[in-house]
């Protein structure tokens, strides 16, 4: 059974969900303890277990370990707050399932980080969801649906998400992630005259000019250096402009997403397919199907070039054993064809 990233990653906020839970009871704050709680299920239901939907569906058992090991953490942590909901879940997940197990989980005692804490993996997972926010604040500001692909973007002030890439991929719905290239934003400063005029008194004016001639440097706290002064990040101003027409960007502090809003028939078709696959899913919840339900799909002829180019992706994301073209339709019909 191996492990991947995203499984370590949920390994390493369990332990970092003990370490502060552990803090806070130490210091008799229980509302820290349940602020603790709710920051670890939130991401292990908005992050983990969204980005790892695939790897359940095909019943990867490192998926489901590791799952199971985040919510056990969870339960035995928020226990002395909620204990007779947390003790009804231990029963089921742990006391009638492991030959050995405490029968409550009052018995059980206090947790162990179920791993050492890999702070490196905890900021760059931490990185690449602060790029995922940000472009997706530009996707919303250009009013590019998500579910539209786009063909690249261009990421800047976030090296530690590099390792993440391909996540950044697919939350974007992008087809390559560029980082530090050459970008189609320009980026400027000038001071934030409020904050920094008070401390400089009159030498805001060779600050200024410094910063409108581009003489100046950033370091990675977001810090600028300029004129022999160091200005905060609260002291100074960032201004983007996009060179390239067809790009939208966003930023948030130091970091900047850049998208090519371009779009080709390639793009176009996938963007139509992930409608379609919409669609079915919706379909599904409204029949009331299990998640592991495979169905068989007839579809109208409007959906004939979406089953040719991708199909069996459509068929994968559907659980679907069968797609077909009935011309005589004119809404897609699904039905039941086996469960698992």
């Amino acid at each position: 059974m191996e492990l991947r990233d995203i499984d370590h990653w949920l390994l390493a906020r369990a332990a970092r969900c003990v370490d502060d839970a552990t803090t806070a009871l130490e210091h008799w704050r229980v509302d820290e303890l349940v602020e603790a709680f709710q920051a670890f299920v939130e991401d292990l239901s908005n992050w983990y277990i969204r980005r790892t939907r695939r790897r359940f569906y095909d019943l990867d058992e490192a998926a489901f370990r590791t799952l199971w090991v985040g919510i056990v953490t969870a339960l035995r942590v928020i226990s002395p707050v909620m204990p007779f909901l947390s003790d009804h879940l231990w029963k089921t997940l742990v006391a009638d399932a492991c030959s050995g197990a405490p029968d409550s989980v009052h018995l059980a005692g206090w947790p162990q980080p179920p791993t050492a804490g890999d702070e490196d993996l905890l900021r760059s997972m931490a990185v690449a969801r602060d790029v995922v926010e940000v472009g997706r604040r530009a996707r919303s500001e250009a009013r590019v649906r998500l579910r539209q692909p786009l063909r690249t973007a261009v990421v800047r002030g976030a090296e530690a998400a590099r390792r993440h890439a391909i996540e950044i991929e697919e939350e974007l719905r992008v087809k390559e992630v560029a980082f530090d290239v050459d970008s189609p934003v320009e980026t400027s400063y000038k001071p934030n005259f409020p904050v920094a005029g008070p401390r400089l008194g009159s030498r805001i004016k060779d600050v200024a000019a410094a910063l409108t001639s581009g003489d100046f440097t950033v370091a990675e706290d977001g810090s600028v250096s300029v004129a022999g002064e160091t200005l905060t990040p609260d002291e100074v101003i960032r201004v983007e402009r996009v060179t390239r027409e067809g790009w939208a960007v966003a930023h948030d502090g130091d970091v900047g997403v850049a998208l090519d809003l371009t779009l080709d028939d390639e793009l176009l078709a996938e963007g139509r397919a992930l409608d379609l696959i919409r669609v079915l899913n919706d379909l599904r919840k409204q029949q009331g199907l299990a998640l592991t339900d495979r169905i068989r799909v007839v579809l109208p002829a409007e959906h004939a070039d979406a089953v040719g180019r991708h199909g069996d992706w459509i068929a994968a994301e559907v659980l679907a054993l069968e797609l077909t073209i009935d011309e005589a339709l004119t809404e897609p019909h699904l039905e039941v064809a086996e469960s698992k």
